[in-house]
């Protein structure tokens, strides 16, 4: 798929992580950002790291629909949309509390669905544009304990694989990641520092990784990519009983 000239991206979850990557990408390529962050010290931060490329910066917590709908409105359509924003959630079963539910599947999946179906009727409009969407391996295997994050990554996968199939005889392309274990800084916001020490190193991937793949993924249209070879070799094993119960010993907690 060829790119746009000017082109610009609007990019969630942007200040960290798979969201920062994508955006340095992106900008040593020559595309002007919209950045989405909840936290403005790592917005600003982010910012000053990318260097000379024009970007803006939207501060709004996507797990509030009265705040994703506000950006909605401030931001036009991109030629590039790159759902990121999320946050990894463990607790056991019947343990996550209302609000929190609501807020954890707004911001993992009703929120990208809300943006992203903003933006379609203009991208289809003008023939032309890509959308990303982040989700995980978890949307292919059992989580115990993720059960709630689980199933909205699951949603969102299903969702860009669908649109997928309905939109690419219309130039506008749908890719969704799913990324394994990421080095980024997230697991230890959701308090799984364990995890550090306990995934064997060859099951990391960088958040470089996932983007190269990523992106080279979204430019040929594949409706879907495993970033990381490990990943993609053992993806037809996941859900089976001897994945589940190496899943269960790699993320228990030892005391």
């Amino acid at each position: 798929m060829k790119q746009p000239d000017n082109p610009k991206a609007l990019i969630t979850g942007s200040s960290s992580g798979i969201g920062f990557a994508y955006a340095r990408y992106l900008s040593k390529d020559g595309w002007d950002l919209d950045l989405v962050s909840q936290n403005p010290e790592r917005a600003e931060a982010a910012r000053t790291k990318l260097g000379g490329r024009p970007s803006t910066i939207h501060l709004a917590d996507l797990s509030d629909q009265n705040q994703t709908s506000a950006l909605i409105r401030k931001i036009v359509t991109p030629d590039l949309i790159v759902a990121n924003a999320g946050i990894t959630h463990s607790s056991s079963a019947g343990k996550t509390e209302e609000k929190r539910r609501l807020e954890l599947t707004y911001l993992l999946y009703g929120g990208v669905v809300d943006l992203i179906e903003n933006y379609l009727p203009k991208m289809l409009e003008r023939g032309a544009g890509r959308i990303v969407i982040i989700s995980s391996i978890g949307a292919i295997t059992p989580m115990p304990k993720s059960s709630i994050y689980a199933s909205a990554k699951a949603g969102v996968y299903a969702y860009g694989r669908s649109l997928n199939e309905e939109l690419r005889e219309k130039n506008v392309s749908v890719t969704v990641s799913l990324p394994g274990y990421v080095r980024t800084n997230a697991h230890r916001r959701a308090g799984l520092t364990h995890l550090e020490t306990q995934i064997p190193e060859w099951m990391w991937v960088t958040p470089e990784q996932v983007v190269k793949e990523t992106e080279a993924a979204s430019l040929m249209n594949k409706p879907y990519v495993i970033p990381g070879l490990i990943y993609r070799l053992v993806s037809p094993f996941l859900g089976s009983q001897i994945a589940n119960l190496a899943w269960r010993a790699l993320n228990k907690r030892k005391i």
